[in-house]
């Protein structure tokens, strides 16, 4: 009799753990967001190509990194035509959910993509910003590449909130930083490319990142861990306004990241980051006493049991 009063005992500890457990409030439905990137100064080392400070475009934005820019060009000093790069972000109201069928950076059965019902839910990946290249012809470089043409940073503040109408401030991810380095090529034969040319046009323009930046992060809410998760995707190319492909994303296994888009005359190359997240369930310390207690007793009452038995 005493020790099956021992275990009803246990028992009811383990009960009172999984009522504990169960009386935390649910993880937060829906989530909202508004990132704000943009790029620093551009480092340039063209030779015969010139970088445009002129086209220049400010970043307005008041929660962007001061001094950013959402913009900047080159041109070649024999072609009176510019290139640029231009970095828009978004807001859980503004996302894009077209052009979103390229595949993720790093292959998983879970990537769905954008499920249109207007709410960034568990589990739901949504576009924060798109980067976009527009080429032109440069046939100034003096020979295949430059390398680099450019390096710059791109800066971004993330904010991440309890609610869709972005009201109320869950948190706020310290601005974070990543390096892009970029290298122009020649419009020549697709022989000449020195064998860096998987979209086989004449030749791909090369794009390379860290994979630092899109490292996950976590924060409390509520009883729960909010995890979020980045994936670089391809988005769609032009030749000379007409859809023609994607760009390509490649993770190498130095831990950066390299983008290859095609070289059209003129043409354009989309990128998309986008963000989802996951909420797990935090035990408060009580309830992990209260489990731990439970277990103790059971693992008690089981060895008296086998006692009095033997």
């Amino acid at each position: 009799m005493k020790t099956m009063i021992k275990t009803a005992g246990a028992a009811s500890l383990l009960a009172m753990a999984v009522a504990g457990a169960s009386a935390v409030a649910a993880p937060l439905a829906e989530l909202g967001f508004s990132q704000h990137a943009g790029f620093d100064t551009p480092t340039f080392s063209g030779g015969a190509l010139q970088y445009k400070p002129a086209s220049d475009v400010v970043n307005t934005d008041p929660l962007a990194p001061a001094g950013t820019l959402t913009s900047f060009a080159w041109e070649g000093a024999n072609d009176p035509v510019e290139s640029s790069i231009a970095i828009v972000s978004y807001n859980n109201s503004t996302a894009p959910t077209a052009d979103l069928d390229g595949t993720p950076l790093r292959y998983t059965a879970d990537f769905l993509g954008v499920d249109g019902d207007g709410q960034w839910n568990e589990g739901d990946w949504w576009v924060i910003d798109t980067i976009t290249q527009t080429n032109n012809t440069l046939t100034s470089l003096g020979g295949g590449f430059v390398d680099p043409l450019w390096v710059v940073d791109t800066l971004a503040n993330l904010r991440i909130y309890a609610d869709a109408a972005r009201t109320d401030l869950a948190y706020a991810d310290p601005t974070t930083t990543n390096s892009i380095r970029f290298n122009e090529t020649l419009n020549q034969d697709v022989d000449d490319c020195a064998g860096l040319n998987p979209l086989g046009t004449e030749c791909d323009d090369i794009f390379t990142a860290s994979s630092d930046a899109f490292a996950p992060v976590s924060f409390n809410r509520d009883g729960y861990r909010y995890d979020l998760s980045f994936f670089l995707l391809p988005g769609t190319s032009t030749d000379n306004g007409v859809p023609a492909g994607t760009s390509l994303v490649v993770e190498n296994d130095d831990g950066t990241i390299t983008v290859y888009t095609p070289e059209f005359n003129p043409g354009t190359s989309s990128i998309h980051i986008a963000m989802s997240y996951t909420a797990t369930l935090i035990p408060e310390p009580s309830v992990l006493g209260l489990f731990g207690a439970g277990v103790l007793a059971l693992g008690f009452a089981g060895r008296r049991r086998k006692g009095i038995q033997a």
